[in-house]
């Protein structure tokens, strides 16, 4: 399991070492090694020696990184090479050169709770939640704004399971990509308030597919302490443990591949559910994304906010990750989380998060 952990200004010894440049998903894109790890360690030495000025092309490069966690998994030193860029973005924020989209993100999450700026959905009314007082389910914003279809597939998989669950009805944010963008502060605050509000629940057990979310209660980031006076599950761990309550009617012809989101595969792992998962919808074990799966998969393209600040690289990051899917023979590609889905749907495949796709396999 990986922490978080402020890097020293000895670890940006990574701007002498290759090691991961072929883990490296923006420099296997870009085909710059500027936009490498070791790249960006010896862009983040020379600017903070004063031998390179902070401008917009240093932060191009900054804001280019998926903070996925895979350049640290690889590395001999475990160099927390996430910390390294998350701390140059910090200084870029302070100094007022952070991208535009950096301060829309913010204001948009601290205004509507979610960072596109949409208007928020009523959880109570869409999943028809009780206000009992054991089971909380937390969708997370991606899942609310951008794959509502997620939401309705989970909240029919529990009622058809007679689970009783409740929601927050506002959510706030996780805080993760915030803190990934560099506004330190207000990740804190808003996961603060979000930690809050469901001790305020008085729930037991929150359960989310939101990989974010997940991790921010689980493990905690930066400041943030993880949410230790609850259970945390990741959905596919409670559906798992549901599964002799769904009787399968539409079977599964077509082969499946699974996708980890990069929350789930390093920072609070959750590989072997959604895995069981799937083999117990499907009665075969679903395919594995060549060597770029579980601990080592690449990203969707939807973390460390590049979608925002790089959005053509998120792009052309999910149409790689799609097109390995296709390499392996898959013809329905499910992710482990609905922000995955969406960064993946879009392409050409077949894509659903783990509830969509047990849900679709219920209906006659």
């Amino acid at each position: 399991m990986m922490t978080d952990k402020k890097p020293r200004a000895a670890e940006h010894s990574c701007r002498y070492c290759p090691m991961c440049h072929h883990a490296d998903l923006t420099v296997t894109l870009q085909r710059r090694e500027t936009y490498s790890a070791r790249g960006r360690g010896l862009a983040v030495f020379a600017a903070e020696q004063g031998a390179l000025t902070s401008d917009a092309e240093f932060a191009d490069v900054m804001y280019s990184f998926f903070a996925d966690g895979l350049c640290r998994h690889v590395c001999a030193g475990h160099i927390a090479h996430d910390e390294m860029v998350i701390g140059a973005r910090r200084r870029l924020v302070a100094e007022g050169r952070a991208p535009a989209a950096v301060a829309r993100v913010k204001a948009n999450i601290e205004k509507t709770g979610n960072p596109w700026g949409e208007s928020e959905p009523d959880l109570v009314a869409l999943t028809g939640a009780s206000p009992q007082k054991e089971v909380l389910v937390y969708f997370g914003p991606a899942a609310r704004i951008q794959r509502p279809k997620s939401v309705s597939a989970l909240a029919s998989l529990l009622t058809a399971a007679e689970v009783h669950f409740s929601v927050l009805r506002q959510e706030p944010d996780s805080g993760l990509l915030l803190y990934q963008l560099g506004e330190s502060e207000a990740a804190t605050a808003v996961a603060q308030t979000l930690g809050r509000s469901i001790l305020e629940s008085g729930a037991r057990t929150v359960v989310t597919s939101d990989a974010e979310a997940y991790r921010t209660l689980k493990v905690g980031f930066g400041d943030v302490p993880p949410l230790s006076a609850v259970e945390v599950r990741h959905t596919s761990e409670l559906l798992v443990d549901l599964m002799e309550r769904f009787p399968i009617r539409r079977p599964v012809h077509s082969p499946v591949v699974y996708h980890d989101p990069c929350a789930l595969a390093r920072f609070s792992p959750c590989l072997e559910a959604p895995r069981v998962l799937l083999k117990k919808i499907c009665g075969v074990t679903p395919r594995e994304m060549g060597p770029w799966s579980r601990e080592l998969a690449h990203c969707s393209g939807e973390c460390g906010g590049v979608p925002f600040t790089r959005p053509l690289l998120a792009r052309e990051a999910a149409e790689h990750r799609v097109k390995v899917a296709r390499e392996v023979g898959a013809e329905v590609l499910v992710a482990g989380s609905p922000a995955a889905a969406a960064a993946l749907d879009g392409y050409g495949l077949e894509i659903q998060d783990l509830s969509e796709f047990l849900a679709d396999r219920l209906q006659q």
